[in-house]
């Protein structure tokens, strides 16, 4: 694996636990020691943290960092990052307004299945 992959997937797995956790770059950074410019350098892959650095974010987000380099293939990742978006966007709608949201992605799924 080249580096600029590694960094690219190891940016990915942090911004994907990030979004896990509900927690924003800037508060992940100040909890992690780190400024928040260099944790979205990090989240896009554009540099690469040292041991210690991966170490503070893991401590951060409550992560192993075996798990944090533990990389899923493209496809899975995806899904995952969209099903994290998806699942912090529902938080932020009333509830009431989420079954209608539920119901607007269930018709697309019918329709990219073909229904």
């Amino acid at each position: 694996m080249e580096r600029n992959e590694l960094n690219r997937k190891i940016g990915q797995n942090i911004r994907k636990y990030r979004l896990k956790t509900d927690i924003s770059q800037e508060n992940l950074a100040l909890t992690a020691g780190l400024y928040p410019a260099y944790l979205g350098r990090l989240e896009r892959g554009e540099k690469c943290p040292t041991i210690d650095t991966l170490y503070k974010i893991c401590n951060a987000l409550g992560v192993a960092v075996s798990e944090m380099l533990c990389f899923e293939n493209e496809t899975e990742n995806a899904n995952a990052q969209a099903k994290a978006r998806i699942e912090n966007a529902l938080k932020k709608i009333p509830d009431n307004q989420q079954i209608k949201v539920a119901e607007i992605i269930e018709n697309i799924a019918e329709i990219a299945d073909g229904k």
